[in-house]
């Protein structure tokens, strides 16, 4: 074989072998996660938390959060609304260490933007009775960099400054039907 294949099949070996062993012996880092515990993934949202009871937040719990994220944004969506999705939550600044949002409550230091309903803070679900039912999506971001909006903006205007700085997204699906 020719010396100059050798050596780029050599080279190439021990950079892989870099590669693997370059994590300093950490482990690798599990992607960000999410879950709601009054209810499954994918499953019905109690009453509670739509317009037909108190109307409050769920409380979410929060892991795996990836080491360079410097804060956490949500956003809810019902993406069965006949607009194509209503906003029912906007919110970013949630510090990186955050594990929990209390049911009914907004992180110490976080935003709040504008809704579809054209308001900000969490608007409970309610879709219209006999329209099926509807898939409310909690989707959560890390993001490396810190976002400058103002408490009006709306969910567009997140996406626009989150772009490129994702590191990672993890989502929980709830389901809310309300009959006539």
């Amino acid at each position: 074989m020719h010396p100059r294949i050798v050596l780029l099949l050599v080279t190439g070996i021990l950079l892989s072998a870099c590669s693997l062993s370059s994590s300093g012996g950490q482990e690798p880092s599990l992607p960000l996660t999410m879950s709601i515990p009054a209810f499954g993934d994918g499953q019905n949202i109690p009453v509670r938390f739509t317009c037909d009871g108190e109307g409050v937040s769920p409380t979410l719990q929060i892991g795996s959060v990836p080491a360079a994220t410097r804060s956490l944004a949500l956003v809810i969506d019902d993406v069965n609304a006949p607009s194509g999705h209503f906003v029912h939550w906007v919110v970013w600044d949630i510090a990186p260490q955050t594990k929990e949002i209390s049911e009914g409550a907004i992180p110490s230091g976080a935003m709040e933007g504008t809704t579809s309903a054209k308001k900000a803070g969490y608007v409970p679900p309610c879709p219209k009775p006999g329209s099926g039912p509807h898939r409310f999506v909690f989707s959560l971001y890390a993001i490396n960099d810190g976002i400058s909006l103002s408490f009006e903006a709306t969910r567009a205007m997140l996406e626009q400054q989150m772009k490129g700085k994702v590191l990672g997204i993890a989502k929980w699906t709830g389901v809310y039907e309300r009959r006539e």
